[in-house]
């Protein structure tokens, strides 16, 4: 792997690490999810694909693959963050990220599936035990909290939203090289948040949302920053290496979330938790060592081959 590579992932992790804080401070200003999400998406759609056509990178493409962004879209951002935004309303920001953590699970017996990875033991190992972690970490709490029900289900719906996330990302990767990161990512984001405000639209009751600084500047990060910079990243190292190395920024992520969500949040950590953190992140780091593999084979080809790594 060389220092592009190594830069890009380090970037992506630091900023989707921090993404859950910036969805939490916004939640709390009182905005709606699936309309905070959609905006979200609607804004970074936009901006990116002002870039391309102000660029003239913005070619006109065959319907079918209009459908298929759409499509994708649909899978890797309108069910998984509709999930994410509608939870993070009753769970700390902490879980969210660790629940989002079960990525590489799906996303590596799908590519096992579909024959782009090769089965290895450590694949049943991984999977036990980020099961049990993941049970510990959904698992019902008699706390007598308000928003207890929601809680659980929110847990849940994210742990189903990733197994849509993860076939949409295995699929993506021959349209990611086909169209580059960047026209993919705007055009499976505008898609992405026409479903989103469409479901904000049809669930969530009208209120007028007051702007505050703290809103505001949530949503920038998560436009600016999250949705376009790190977002294309990720795309790319699908592009560069495969589709499960790419995604185990959701074990690193946890660790940065968990943190900034205790020391800025006040959000509890309990021995259950911290057990079921460490499950699953052990559980992912086990069923992604084919994309460890992977970035090996990468790195070693980078030094047996050094004028690849200025090839940008």
């Amino acid at each position: 792997m060389n220092a592009t590579m190594l830069l890009a992932y380090v970037t992506m992790c630091l900023i989707f690490g921090t993404s859950y804080f910036a969805i939490k401070l916004g939640l709390e200003e009182g905005i709606t999810p699936f309309l905070y999400a959609g905006l979200r998406f609607l804004f970074a759609s936009l901006l990116v694909l002002l870039i391309l056509f102000v660029r003239r990178r913005l070619g006109r493409l065959h319907w079918k693959v209009y459908l298929e962004l759409g499509f994708l879209g649909i899978l890797m951002t309108t069910i998984p963050f509709a999930a994410l935004f509608w939870a993070e309303q009753y769970i700390s920001s902490g879980t969210a990220a660790l629940l989002v953590a079960t990525a590489p699970i799906f996303t590596t017996l799908i590519s096992l599936y579909r024959k782009q990875m090769t089965f290895r033991w450590f694949v049943p190992a991984g999977l036990v035990i980020s099961m049990l972690g993941t049970f510990l970490l959904i698992g019902w709490s008699h706390d007598g909290s308000a928003h207890q029900l929601e809680a659980f289900f929110g847990k849940l719906a994210i742990i189903l939203s990733e197994l849509f996330f993860s076939y949409g990302a295995v699929r993506s990767r021959e349209w990611v090289a086909r169209l580059t990161p960047f026209v993919f990512n705007g055009y499976q984001m505008l898609f992405a948040s026409f479903g989103l405000l469409l479901l904000s639209f049809l669930t969530e009751p009208y209120a007028a949302t007051t702007f505050t600084l703290t809103l505001a500047s949530s949503l920038f990060y998560l436009v600016i920053l999250v949705s376009i910079v790190a977002s294309t990243l990720y795309y790319w190292l699908v592009q560069e290496t495969n589709a499960a190395f790419p995604t185990t920024w959701t074990y690193v992520a946890p660790v940065i979330a968990t943190a900034i969500g205790y020391l800025f949040l006040g959000e509890a950590l309990t021995v259950s938790h911290l057990i079921g953190s460490f499950a699953v992140l052990l559980g992912v780091i086990l069923l992604n060592g084919e994309g460890w593999a992977k970035l090996r084979q990468l790195r070693t080809n980078a030094t047996q081959s050094p004028g690849l790594q200025d090839e940008r």
